[in-house]
Order: structure tokens, then sequence, then C-alpha cells
């Protein structure tokens, strides 16, 4: 009866020990979180990819380097690190592109009431005149964009270097005298 009693006690502590979750099982890639299954616990990179917010169950919040997580080096880790830089490498690009487009639509609106013709005149009359190279390199942008001059013809009307040339340059309020 001993001997069943310490096989038996020996065979339940064994299966216990065999119960404990896997890194791989305990915590878990959600969208944009890593989850601790057991605690409830949610990890998340927000500006840095040193340093994880820990987000408790509770709602309580601390900060942790990234090689004191518990799944620190483990495959969960290297791939929600990488898919979290991706994501922001293109979250980056979205309102780049979303920045330049404002920029070309408040320039198209400057100009709407000119013709191409006009504008020349105005970009010719302004350069004679040294405005600002900032507004000459805004109406010579507005040109290209309507295809009346080439993107290559415009470091000589500016009479600058091509690799000076913004196109999306941001200017502050239009001067009524360019």
């Amino acid at each position: 009866m001993k001997k069943l009693l310490i096989a038996l006690l020996s065979s339940s502590m064994l299966f216990a020990c065999n119960q404990e979750k896997s890194v791989e099982e305990r915590y878990i890639y959600e969208e944009n979180k890593i989850v601790d299954v057991d605690t409830g616990d949610e990890y998340v990179l927000e500006e840095s990819d040193q340093e994880f917010v820990v987000i408790h169950k509770d709602g309580s919040q601390e900060i942790i380097p990234i090689d004191e997580t518990p799944f620190f080096g483990t495959t969960l880790s290297d791939e929600y690190i990488t898919e979290w830089k991706d994501n922001m490498a293109a979250r980056e690009e979205k309102l780049l592109e979303e920045k330049k487009e404002k920029l070309k639509q408040a320039r198209r609106d400057r100009y709407a009431d000119l013709t191409d013709e006009e504008l020349m005149k105005k970009f010719q009359k302004s350069h004679d005149e040294g405005i600002d190279m900032s507004f000459q390199m805004d109406m010579i942008a507005e040109l290209v964009e309507r295809g009346t001059i080439s993107n290559e013809d415009a470091p000589d009307l500016l009479e600058i270097e091509p690799e000076l040339i913004n196109f999306d340059i941001e200017i502050e309020a239009p001067v009524e005298n360019i």
C-alpha cells in the first residue's frame, strides 16, 4: 500500500510538472500585442523596440526592458518585433504620403485661379525679383504637377542644382505680392 501511495504521489507530481505550459503555449501573439494566457497581462511595444509596456489585468501598467520579458529570445518575440517594425515603417510611409498629398492639394488650391501661362509669368516675375526660393519652388512644383514643364527643366528655371530641389515643401501662408 505504501508503495502504491508513493507511486501515485510520484506520478501525480510528474503529471503536474508536465502540465506547465511552454513559452509558446503561455504567450500568444494577438494583433499588436503578446498576451499571457495565464495572467491576462498584455505586452505591447509602443515607441521603442527596446521596452515593452505591460498592461496588467487590473489596468495598471509598467515598462520593462525587452530582455526582461519571459519570452525574450524566442521566435515569438523575434516575430513580434519584426512585425512591429514593419508596421511602424508602413505607418510612417502612409503618414508621409498623406502629408505630401495635403501639400499638393494646398498648392493646387493656391494656384487654382491661375492658368499655366499666368503661373509661369508669376514665377518668372518672382524669380527676377528674387522672391523667397521656397515660393519659387512651390510655383515650379505646381507647373511640373500640371505637366507644363518637366522635372528636368525645373533646375534650369530655378537656376539651382537638381539635388537642391524639394517639391514637398510646406508654405506657411501665401504671399500676395508673388
